[in-house]
């Protein structure tokens, strides 16, 4: 019974993302393989912006759930 509940909080576990932001690229110049990484970089650094004020809204919201229980 304790390992079907471990294996069902492990299920729970959420993970927002946006897009994938590496790809398998066999062959590429330095030039391109810089261009796609700082592409890479610059898609990443995007999306945390984007995520940040959904986790601190999140939590927000558990801290007035959390108060508002007894």
């Amino acid at each position: 019974m304790d390992k079907e509940k471990q294996a069902l909080e492990k299920v729970k576990m959420v993970y927002e993302t946006g897009e994938i932001i590496t790809t398998k690229v066999y062959k590429v110049s330095p030039e391109q393989k810089e261009e796609l990484e700082r592409l890479s970089a610059e898609r990443f650094e995007k999306l945390r912006e984007e995520a940040i004020p959904k986790i601190r809204e999140r939590y927000e919201q558990l801290v007035k759930l959390r108060q508002q229980q007894p």
